[in-house]
């Protein structure tokens, strides 16, 4: 069996062009990948699978210089599946491809090492870390990938070569490792690859602080660095922070925010994508998604009441609901598209039968809607779970909120609480964002804002009014038939939103008043001194009628005057010029 290296690498990456070539601390990126792959002497060949535009023509010439032996294949733009069958034409069925990208710049030996003997050991046709580790490639056997590559019609499929396999587990021998096998730390995993500028600029941080291109640090170094860098409170912090999938959530942090997908989607996973996509593009964290189990949901009664109007999606409300609803696989094929796209996935699950299923697809945290706060048996099952939960409350009482934050656990710091008005679309006079200090006050824990206006209006004054967590409904258009839809914001909307949040979060600074260094210029400029007012002969004894104030203000201030005030001149000074101790004796 040959063990064959397959990278893959563009130059026209959609959030950041020409990164595979991309200097990080002087060496190309794709250098430091092929150079790690290099020196695992575990791989019998080493490929790199571009694309046939011009824009690859420099990744195969860099390529020629720096290693002869590494060949390169070039093929499909899009069909990246395609183009590993190309690169692996000349091997056998049973051969063995590691799939690595050239935007993890930190692949390790070791961890690489264990998944292939892993793979080995379970005989196995594909074996991957769940989440897909930037430490460590997937393994797949040639025929697999050469069976998906005439089976998958998907272009998400194609695109990004293995979630054919993950979505039809049951038809194929795989070995899913889990994402924190051998104490690996997967919140951290988006810092380790490149795919943005700040990303790059953190890798380059965290490569000078560890210097690896003398000494390359072991993983528990990497994550030592990235949770006193990365994983950190903020500064003068009065309440606690949370994780929320490798990202910190609090006080004085930058705001979260959330696009609520819901069931805008109207029952449709290609719709569904395209709002995952809006949100990627607009800046968010994070998309939620809702989840019923209809029969666990309502009677027989509330299921065959009839449900006429514009917004219906069925004759009965039990065929309308049913129709928004996407079943476990839909979830599964949209939560690997969401972590394709780099932005986290969640949901609120309205019953413990849609919570058994997210459990099964690992979602990193939950929320509750507000009419589900007195679902005690609900919450109960969901503080089980052990992860971060965020509540909603637009339809609660504060005696609602109490008893839910009882059954959650009131002792634990991972719950976020967000005010909301459940009116669709909501007035602004209704919205009451001082609540979210009572809130604070009365719960301690982290606050937010979940928004159902029609406007960013709200959205924005909460994040200044402290909301660490800002969810807003979106679509593609309002006027899309359901009926969270005409308060939802569309993609324009959206990004404005979020660009405004960002600034304002700017704008807030640490609470801590003080010159800044970009005004002291103008301050030395224009602020006052102490002058001369008339001449002053030498051996005078200076008083305070021969003082005044004028510009600039790099010399004495006037509460300094008892410095030289009585004291004797040790020099002629005439008037109108800018006093100094050293005049004085």
């Amino acid at each position: 069996m040959k063990k064959i290296a397959v990278i893959q690498a563009r130059m026209l990456s959609s959030r950041l062009r020409g990164k595979s070539l991309l200097s990080v601390n002087g060496i190309p990126l794709l250098y430091r990948v092929a150079t790690d792959v290099k020196n695992m002497n575990l791989f019998d060949n080493i490929i790199v699978a571009t694309t046939r535009f011009i824009a690859d023509d420099p990744i195969e010439a860099v390529l020629k210089d720096y290693d002869a032996d590494i060949k390169v294949i070039r093929g499909d733009s899009q069909n990246v599946l395609n183009r590993f069958v190309e690169a692996i034409t000349d091997y056998d069925e049973k051969d063995l491809v590691a799939r690595f990208t050239a935007d993890n710049p930190i692949y390790n030996q070791k961890i690489t090492r264990e998944v292939y003997q892993e793979h080995i050991k379970a005989s196995v046709d594909y074996t991957y870390i769940d989440g897909l580790s930037p430490l460590a490639p997937e393994f797949i056997r040639v025929g697999l990938l050469r069976e998906a590559n005439r089976l998958t019609k998907d272009d998400f499929d194609r695109e990004h070569v293995t979630p054919y396999f993950r979505k039809n587990a049951e038809n194929y021998r795989i070995l899913k490792l889990d994402k924190d096998w051998r104490k690996l730390q997967s919140r951290f995993n988006k810092h380790l690859t490149i795919d943005t500028r700040e990303q790059l600029t953190m890798v380059e941080q965290m490569m000078q602080a560890l210097d690896f291109d003398n000494t390359p640090p072991d993983v528990e170094e990497i994550y030592t660095y990235l949770s006193n860098t990365v994983d950190i409170p903020p500064k003068n912090e009065k309440r606690t922070y949370i994780n929320l999938d490798g990202i910190p959530v609090g006080e004085g942090l930058p705001t979260y925010i959330i696009g609520e997908i819901g069931q805008n989607h109207n029952g449709s996973v290609e719709i569904a994508k395209q709002l995952i996509d809006m949100a990627v593009d607009a800046g968010a964290n994070a998309v939620k998604f809702q989840k019923r189990d209809i029969p666990s949901e309502l009677t027989k009664e509330a299921f065959n009441k009839p449900y006429d109007n514009p917004n219906s999606f069925g004759k009965t409300y039990g065929e309308h609901r049913t129709a928004l609803e996407l079943n476990e696989t839909q979830h599964k094929e949209l939560k690997e598209y969401a972590n394709a796209r780099g932005i986290t996935y969640f949901v609120t699950p309205t019953d413990i039968p849609s919570v058994e299923m997210m459990e099964r697809l690992d979602v990193p945290f939950y929320k509750v809607a507000s009419r589900d706060l007195t679902n005690l048996p609900l919450l109960k099952c969901l503080s089980e779970t052990n992860k971060p939960v965020i509540i909603s409350t637009g339809m609660a009482s504060i005696e609602d909120i109490d008893d839910a934050i009882e059954v959650l656990g009131k002792d634990r710091k991972d719950i976020i609480i967000l005010q909301c008005i459940s009116q669709y679309p909501a007035d602004l006079e209704r919205v009451n964002l001082k609540v979210m200090e009572t809130f604070k006050n009365r719960y301690d824990k982290i606050v937010g804002y979940s928004d159902h206006t029609t406007g960013i209006v709200a959205a924005v004054t909460a994040s200044i009014l402290g909301a660490s967590v800002i969810e807003k409904h979106i679509t593609l258009n309002k006027a899309m038939k359901g009926s969270d839809q005409a308060g939802s914001a569309e993609k324009e909307a959206f990004s404005k939103m979020i660009q405004f949040i960002r600034d304002a979060n700017k704008t807030l600074g640490d609470g801590v008043k003080s010159v800044d260094p970009v005004t002291k210029k103008a301050k030395d400029k224009l602020a006052r001194s102490l002058v001369s007012r008339i001449p002053i002969k030498k051996g005078t004894i200076l008083t305070e009628d021969m003082l005044t104030l004028k510009s600039p203000g790099n010399g004495l201030k006037w509460k300094e005057k008892e410095l030289i005030l009585g004291k004797e001149a040790v020099i002629d000074i005439d008037a109108d010029v800018t006093l100094h101790k050293q005049f004085f004796k």
